[in-house]
């Protein structure tokens, strides 16, 4: 068994973050925001997103980070160091959207956070891009499995965190849907799946997005 850890659902994630923002941002310029049923909705959705992103990343940033910096040669700090930076630049957009859908109503600027979505989209495709391109291979050769775990452990401390391999696979290929499965043991994918797909879809119908 090899000992480097495998970040196949860092990627799927990656790419489930991205379809996220295009489908709220496809919703946002669709909804009618004087209904208050709808808007409530969106925002129950968006706030699903914004909390896993936000995990995601503090979870990096506490984990996975700081243990490959600790032992990365200075062209490999310099990577790791813009990974920081890079959600930093994350973190101001989501927090406009934030600010933005904390009361989403008839009044809201629907063009502007169309827009901060259309920023969030630029910036997030080219962080995970080079994060998958320049990040990862340090963090593969300095964390260990164990320190990966932590990681793990922390981004399931997150509301609602059973939802996010069914989300992570909701629009997601064949291929991708079954690595993401594939990270549990098959004894708890067996309990586990069906129970955190049901509670995902009532979870999207009742957001209506």
């Amino acid at each position: 068994m090899s000992d480097v850890p495998d970040f196949t659902i860092n990627t799927n994630m990656h790419r489930a973050f991205t379809r996220e923002v295009q489908r709220l941002s496809t919703a946002l310029a669709a909804v009618d925001l004087s209904d208050s049923e709808a808007a409530a909705g969106l925002r129950r959705r968006y706030d699903f997103f914004s909390d896993t992103l936000h995990t995601h990343h503090q979870g990096e940033d506490r984990y996975l980070w700081p243990a490959a910096l600790a032992q990365a040669t200075p062209a490999e700090k310099v990577v790791l160091l813009a990974m920081e930076s890079e959600h930093e630049d994350l973190q101001r957009v989501l927090g406009e959207l934030d600010h933005g859908f904390g009361s989403l109503g008839p009044d809201s600027d629907t063009a502007a956070l169309v827009a901060s979505f259309q920023e969030l989209a630029l910036v997030l495709d080219g962080h995970c891009a080079h994060e998958e391109r320049d990040g990862i291979p340090i963090v593969q050769k300095y964390v260990t499995k164990a320190q990966l775990k932590e990681f793990m452990s922390f981004t399931r401390e997150q509301k609602d965190s059973i939802m996010v391999l069914p989300w992570v696979c909701d629009g997601a290929t064949e291929q991708q849907q079954a690595t993401t499965w594939g990270m549990l043991p098959g004894f708890v994918r067996l309990f586990v799946k069906p129970i955190a797909t049901r509670k995902y879809t009532a979870f999207a119908m009742s957001c209506g997005v």
